[in-house]
């Protein structure tokens, strides 16, 4: 246990003094904000990969893959967080970015220029973040609580902690480089400690769970969830994924349009095949240990009790990164809410740029004390939040977005109208079902539901009421914005000649052509050797 504490610690400080170190580099907000927008590819890929992998990946869902079989949600479930990702970074990531949007919340006030829709919007959002992060650090640290023998006041506060260097300090470039950095940590999971766990079940044991087990292997599960069933979480997580904070801003620090698009190709393959490498080992654990309770613990016991020392907290390290790099991007982005979009804007103040950095270093830290202290609490009301936290997005935002962005009749009451609704019904139909007093038809969410009555009521309101001329100008201004071009231009500035222009365009079709082949070739190994 010594050699894995001293891992666990030696890591988070690691993570720590590095983003302590890039403090130095903020020297205005766009610094503060989007990092300068000099993001690589590396560090995108890394940002965004570590966020998608969040705790419910190596604690949730890893637990269902143990006890039902890694194919129910794995399959169809990481394709459409695949597809709903894509969307968010190529799609909506681009335009908002090409806009010159900062923080997400940019775009609502440029679109609309209505302080309702904009306070509608911000309360959405810190509901859905502070909800979804404050939930994952108490499952989470009770978890590292029980395994390492640390309080978990102390583990609550030490991630705090550190959250507020990562934030307060550095801003977007210390969750970035940090981020990439837990990125490796889990891409160690996922490539060492992964087939490790798989090679000690054997891959014709693992094959046999299905005698065990019937249904596995296959999109049922052991415990026969239906297709319709299937199909709804590959929506869900279409739009769950698609509009999401955490993944779309992840554009707004990019260096180009080249960036986004080698981010686009290279960061969808690693973070399914994060996950999909996780359930797969979670399946070997089945073999291994079978009978683990609760089934959330499944990756917890495969790390500490049958991989060395060294590898268990490399294990713990990865999973603390699950936690810290989603909870860090959910953190910086509320407090960029608090101070730039809701101090800087609602409120109509002119600040500095000195005073901007301030004020959003100071948000910051008043966001991470405030999860501290709910996290320790651990109120039975953050379970409640959490439920429908991350969802609000799909449900209130998702359309909203899609209509300001292609439809010319798009209005401010539309906007309104569809995030209230969306967002009340989703709760309402989600409370009603939970305590027994609807039942919904087999493999009908009530996201999908509410997703309809939001974007039906848009469509009414779309048609009630005519967008104003400011609407209509920006909507018009809006079309005329293309990352592309705008890159095509800047390097048409530095290289007049296009060569430099030609050669990134033709590493973005290398990168593609190498990530079909390993993928490819990857998957197509794996699930022949597996016999699926």
């Amino acid at each position: 246990m010594t050699i894995t504490l001293t891992i666990f610690v030696a890591v988070l400080a690691a993570y720590v003094l590095v983003a302590a170190g890039l403090a130095r580099l903020i020297k205005n907000r766009d610094d503060f904000y989007v990092m300068g927008e000099q993001g690589s590819t590396l560090l995108i890929v890394g940002t965004l990969a570590a966020t998608f992998l969040s705790a419910v990946t190596l604690m949730g869902i890893a637990g269902i893959s143990y006890s039902e079989g890694p194919l129910v949600i794995g399959a169809l479930g990481s394709f459409g967080a695949w597809i709903g990702t894509l969307i968010a970074v190529v799609w909506i990531g681009r335009k908002m970015k090409a806009m010159q949007c900062r923080t997400m919340m940019d775009f609502f006030d440029r679109r609309f220029n209505n302080k309702w829709v904009s306070v509608v919007a911000l309360i959405l959002m810190v509901i859905g973040l502070l909800g979804y992060g404050i939930i994952q650090l108490i499952g989470a640290g009770l978890v590292l609580a029980e395994i390492i023998n640390v309080p978990f006041p102390v583990i609550i506060v030490a991630f705090t902690l550190a959250l507020m260097v990562f934030c307060s300090l550095s801003g977007m470039y210390g969750v970035v480089y940090t981020d990439t950095m837990m990125f490796f940590t889990m891409l160690a999971i996922a490539f060492v400690i992964s087939p490790m766990l798989i090679d000690q079940a054997g891959l014709d044991s693992m094959r046999d769970l299905g005698q065990r087990l019937p249904g596995y292997w296959t999109l049922a599960g052991a415990d026969g969830r239906t297709f319709s069933w299937s199909i709804s979480q590959f929506l869900v997580w279409i739009l769950f994924f698609a509009c999401t904070p955490a993944l779309v801003s992840r554009v707004f620090p990019a260096k180009n349009d080249f960036v986004i698009l080698k981010v686009a190709i290279i960061g969808v393959f690693f973070a399914p095949a994060l996950q999909l490498m996780v359930y797969m080992a979670a399946a070997a654990m089945q073999v291994i240990q079978p009978g683990i309770e609760p089934a959330d613990r499944a990756m917890i016991v495969g790390f500490m009790d049958h991989t060395n020392p060294a590898l268990a907290g490399l294990g713990l390290a990865g999973l603390m990164a699950s936690i810290m790099s989603t909870a860090s991007t959910l953190f910086v982005l509320t407090g960029f809410a608090l101070a730039r979009d809701l101090y800087e804007k609602l409120f109509e103040k002119q600040v500095s740029e000195k005073r901007s950095v301030l004020l959003g270093r100071v948000s910051q830290i008043v966001v991470a004390a405030i999860v501290c202290v709910i996290a320790i609490a651990r109120p039975a009301g953050i379970y409640w939040i959490s439920i429908y936290a991350g969802s609000i997005f799909a449900v209130a935002w998702l359309p909203t977005i899609v209509g300001a962005m292609k439809w010319r009749r798009m209005n401010a009451s539309a906007a309104l109208t569809c995030m209230l609704v969306g967002s009340i019904s989703f709760v309402l139909l989600g409370e009603l079902e939970r305590n027994g007093l609807i039942t919904l038809p087999a493999g009908l969410d009530s996201l999908m539901i509410a997703f309809a009555l939001g974007t039906v009521t848009l469509i009414i309101m779309g048609f009630m009421r005519n967008p104003s001329d400011y609407e209509l100008d920006r909507f018009e201004e809006m079309k005329t914005q293309r990352m592309s071009e705008i890159t095509i231009g800047r390097f048409l500035q530095q290289d007049s000649s296009g060569a430099t222009l030609i050669r990134e365009y033709r590493r973005v079709w290398l990168v593609m052509l190498a990530v079909v082949v390993i993928a490819t070739a990857l998957w197509g190994l794996f699930f022949v050797r597996l016999g699926l």
